[in-house]
C-alpha cells in the first residue's frame, strides 16, 4: 500500500535535541530519550589521540570554552571542556565521547553521526573510520548511519560496512545524482528542508534512495514537507514535532 502523508514519520533528535539543553549535551540527550524519540543525530569530531566526540565543530571555540582545533587536544583535555549554550554562555555540560553516547542510549535506537572536519579531507577519512571502528567495537554498528558532506567520508563508511548518507545542498541534475549515488552504494541522502521539492526527491525515491530532512522545528515547516513523504525528520524539538504529526493523522 502506498504511504500516505498522514502516516507517522520517524523523528530524530537533531544534535540530541538542541532545544532541550546545550546542543550535543547529555542534558539534551536525556530529555530526548525521556520523550521517546525515534532516533538521534549528532555531529562528531576527532581528538588528537583519535577519540570521537559528539560536538558540532572541530574548532572547539565555537561550541565549548576551549580554544583551537580538536586535533590539537587530547581526549582528556576535551573531557574537561564545557559546552556553550545557544547564546554563547558556558554551561555545566561536558562534551560526550561517542563511546559514552553508545552506552547511554538504547542499543536498538538509530543514531546518525554527521562527520565534521573543516576543510580537511584527510580528517574526514580518519574521523569516519574511527567512528565506524568504535561503533563496531560496541557491537551496535548495525543501527548507525554515517553522514558526510564529503563523498569520501561516505566511501570510508562503505568500506567499513556501515550505512551512510550523503548531505545534499542543491537540486542540480537529480537524475544524474541518483545514478551517481547508486553507483557508489550510498544508502540515502540528507537534505535541508529549504531545497525539498518533487523535482529533486521524486527521482531519489523512485530509485529506492531514502531521504532524511531537517532541521524541522515547527508545525509550519511540516506543511510543505509532508506531501513529499520524507523517510526521516530531524528536529531540535523531536517531541513537539511528533505531537504535531500525531495531530494530523
Amino acid at each position: 500500500m502506498p504511504r500516505r502523508a498522514t502516516d507517522g514519520f520517524p523523528v530524530y533528535g537533531h544534535r540530541f535535541g538542541g532545544d532541550y539543553g546545550p546542543e550535543s549535551s547529555r542534558a539534551a540527550l536525556e530529555k530526548s530519550l525521556a520523550h521517546g524519540v525515534d532516533g538521534l543525530e549528532c555531529d562528531i569530531i576527532l581528538s588528537g589521540d583519535d577519540e570521537v566526540f559528539a560536538l558540532h565543530d572541530p574548532d572547539l571555540a565555537l561550541s565549548t570554552n576551549l580554544e583551537g582545533w580538536a586535533r590539537a587536544h587530547t581526549a582528556d583535555e576535551i573531557d574537561e571542556g564545557c559546552i556553550r549554550g545557544p547564546s554563547g554562555e558556558v554551561s555545566d555540560q561536558h562534551p560526550l565521547r561517542l563511546r559514552a553516547v553508545l552506552d547511554l542510549i538504547p542499543p536498538e535506537l538509530p543514531l546518525q553521526l554527521d562527520v565534521k572536519a573543516y576543510a580537511d579531507p584527510d580528517l574526514v577519512d580518519r574521523t569516519t573510520a574511527r567512528a565506524c571502528e568504535i561503533t563496531k567495537e560496541h557491537g551496535t554498528d548495525d543501527r548507525i548511519e554515517m553522514i558526510s558532506f564529503f563523498t569520501r567520508g561516505c566511501l570510508v563508511a562503505i568500506d567499513h560496512e556501515v550505512s551512510t548518507r550523503l548531505v545534499l545542498w542543491a537540486d542540480y541534475a537529480p537524475e544524474a545524482l541518483v545514478q551517481w549515488v547508486r553507483d557508489r552504494d550510498i544508502d540515502g541522502v540528507s537534505l535541508e528542508g529549504f531545497i525539498f521539492s518533487h523535482e529533486l526527491i521524486d527521482p531519489l525515491h523512485d530509485a529506492g534512495v531514502t531521504i532524511s530532512v531537517g532541521a524541522v522545528n515547527s508545525p509550519d515547516q511540516l506543511e510543505p514537507l509532508l506531501p513529499m513523504l520524507p523517510d526521516i525528520m530531524i528536529s531540535d524539538c523531536p517531541a513537539e514535532i511528533k505531537d504535531a504529526l500525531a495531530s494530523k493523522r
